[in-house]
């Protein structure tokens, strides 16, 4: 994949993700409007595209959900091969699989003429 198209897949899941916090200004309710797994998802492959590894915490801090949910949602990622522990880093640190990674740059290309 080039920088370019890597770019573009980036710039996609970032744009998805401040359309959802927007929306939330105006549906504050997350019980209702809110979706932590796909955030979630895409804020790990965002670091995950920039060749990082991303501690929970850091995810935490940006997420619109509480730290319990997220660490659910992690779990539930890691048992369904999305997510692995970047052991090499700390194990409090993850990123995408590669099969989780593909589907995501899938995704992102199916939506890009929305």
């Amino acid at each position: 994949m080039t920088d370019q198209t890597l770019d573009k897949h980036i710039d996609r899941a970032r744009r998805f993700l401040m359309m959802q916090r927007k929306r939330s200004l105006f549906f504050p309710n997350n019980a209702i409007f809110g979706d932590p797994a796909w955030e979630l998802l895409l804020e790990i492959y965002i670091a995950t595209e920039k060749h990082q590894c991303v501690s929970k915490a850091a995810l935490f801090a940006g997420l619109s959900t509480t730290p319990a949910i997220a660490s659910r949602w992690i779990s539930v990622f890691i048992e369904n091969d999305y997510v692995t522990i970047c052991e090499k880093h700390s194990t409090d640190c993850i990123c995408l699989t590669d099969d989780a990674r593909a589907e995501c740059i899938g995704y992102l290309d199916a939506i890009a003429d929305f």
